[in-house]
């Protein structure tokens, strides 16, 4: 019997043999791919149940992230994050480089949703800083400690140059008034009291003082968790 099926085998061409063999590292290939691709998709979706049992901005941006119908995806991409719109619908966009770790993916996830959030604020150093904080207080609501900066994963000791550098200049030691300056001059961005200063008409000035009791109520709002992240 064996002799008969060494004989079939031999009777197959080279060539059959050889296509053989290419489908089925193909398949072992996709199906490769198809384990690291759940294996990404079962990273986000932990990073969205964290923040979304996080005490109050993490909660925060997982509801809007769901009720805008706004897909958080990974992929292959230069960027570590960025927001996309196609065929009308927004995604978040994290690179598959990425850790796979919640303190990791959440505050870049974070920080792209707070852009949205805060689209209709005028473009300012408030505004700046409001990404900054709301990406910031989502990492540490996961358990970031800001002296470790930069490494926010304290676990496996990973820096993601991406996340640091979002969230450290919201955890200024001089405190969020320092924070917001120096945001400000890095990014080369106006203050709101200034805007208000040279508003050269109503309609802009109450734009820019109702962002600024915007930003205000957003400072009275985090000055707790500044607090319990050991900030000023």
């Amino acid at each position: 019997m064996k002799y008969a099926a060494l004989a079939l085998l031999l009777a197959v061409p080279a060539a059959a043999q050889n296509r053989a063999a290419e489908i089925d590292f193909e398949n072992a290939v996709q199906d490769a791919k198809l384990a690291e691709s759940a294996q990404r998709a079962a990273a986000v979706e932990r990073a969205m149940i964290a923040m979304n049992d996080g005490p109050e901005a993490g909660g925060k941006v997982v509801e809007f992230v769901r009720s805008h119908n706004i897909e958080v995806i990974m992929k292959s991409q230069t960027e570590a994050s960025k927001t996309v719109v196609a065929n009308g619908r927004t995604s978040i966009v994290l690179s598959s480089s990425l850790p796979l770790y919640p303190r990791v993916l959440a505050p870049l996830i974070a920080k792209e949703a707070a852009a949205l959030m805060l689209a209709d604020m005028p473009l300012c150093a408030e505004r700046s800083y409001m990404r900054r904080a709301i990406a910031g207080r989502v990492w540490t609501e996961l358990g970031g400690e800001p002296s470790k900066l930069p490494v926010v994963e304290p676990l496996t000791g990973d820096k993601v140059s991406a996340v640091s550098d979002e969230i450290t200049p919201w955890t200024d030691k001089g405190g969020a008034e320092m924070a917001l300056y120096r945001i400000g001059e890095a990014e080369t961005l106006p203050a709101l009291p200034d805007l208000i200063d040279v508003a050269k008409d109503a309609a802009s000035k109450a734009k820019y003082e109702a962002a600024n009791a915007r930003f205000v109520a957003f400072l009275i709002d985090e000055k707790l968790a500044r607090q319990s992240a050991g900030l000023r």
